[in-house]
């Protein structure tokens, strides 16, 4: 409430006692009123055109007694601020919406790369855990045939003296049936047992070839393995001589080692 004997409002300014009562205007302004100047029998007047209810502001500036009330032509639609708001809040929330959902998106799709990638790397942990296990079963069978070759081969050494007086009475040239009964004498068939075994052995080797890391010192020792054998070989295929048991001996006990470093 304004005081009594006040000249302005405390909330608006505007003036207050102006001395003067006004019934239905204060200014032309207010009212958005034109006027047009006529002459009618000798005199002048002034029409008054305007249409004080389609005022601009949308607002009728009366009140119920057909009074102008300046609070009515001050008061501005609501309507309007109301779906400008609810356009605002409703884009506001839409944005909100958008980018949660292509957030969302987004991160499923990472989270389904991420799980591809994990189960192609499970795929592949386990294709070379299969060819590792394929890889030691195939490398252990051909350790087994090198043990197995290393027996024939000492039961040669120990039979070598009967190889030499085998080949020796071949030697003689005294014909197909005396080589016959010479065999069946001087049986040498560990001998043949034992060519036979070094040829199996070359070809699981050669299919032993590009191991996993995890193989590759014992790759490398069967190498070296596979050597001495052909050494031995050789040798007993060769001239036989008093010097020939103890290098074949020598060569024997290398082979052993070889295996005894591959076991471990």
């Amino acid at each position: 409430m304004n005081i009594d004997g006040s000249k302005y409002c405390n909330q608006c300014a505007f003036p207050l006692n102006t001395g003067k009562i006004s019934l239905g205007r204060y200014e032309d302004m207010d009212q958005g009123v034109s006027y047009e100047k006529k002459y009618a029998h000798g005199r002048e007047y002034i029409e008054d055109q305007s249409l004080p209810f389609n005022s601009s502001s949308g607002v009728a500036p009366y009140d119920d007694e057909g009074i102008y009330d300046r609070d009515i032509v001050s008061q501005k639609p609501k309507k309007s601020i109301v779906m400008r708001m609810t356009l605002v809040i409703m884009l506001a929330l839409f944005v909100f919406v958008a980018y949660n959902g292509i957030k969302f998106a987004v991160n499923t799709q990472q989270d389904r790369i991420t799980q591809a990638e994990l189960k192609k790397e499970q795929q592949a942990q386990a294709e070379e855990l299969k060819h590792l296990e394929n890889y030691r079963d195939r490398f252990n069978s051909v350790i087994v045939n090198y043990e197995e070759q290393g027996i024939l081969i000492d039961n040669n050494i120990k039979s070598l003296t009967t190889l030499r007086i085998n080949r020796f009475a071949k030697g003689l040239g005294l014909g197909d049936v005396f080589n016959k009964l010479v065999n069946t004498v001087l049986d040498v068939s560990k001998v043949n047992e034992l060519k036979e075994n070094s040829q199996t052995l070359d070809i699981l080797v050669g299919e032993l070839i590009n191991p996993p890391e995890t193989y590759l010192a014992k790759y490398e020792t069967l190498g070296l393995l596979k050597n001495v054998e052909n050494r031995i070989m050789e040798t007993i295929s060769g001239t036989l001589t008093s010097e020939t048991k103890n290098e074949l001996e020598k060569l024997s006990e290398e082979y052993q080692n070889l295996l005894t470093d591959i076991r471990r």
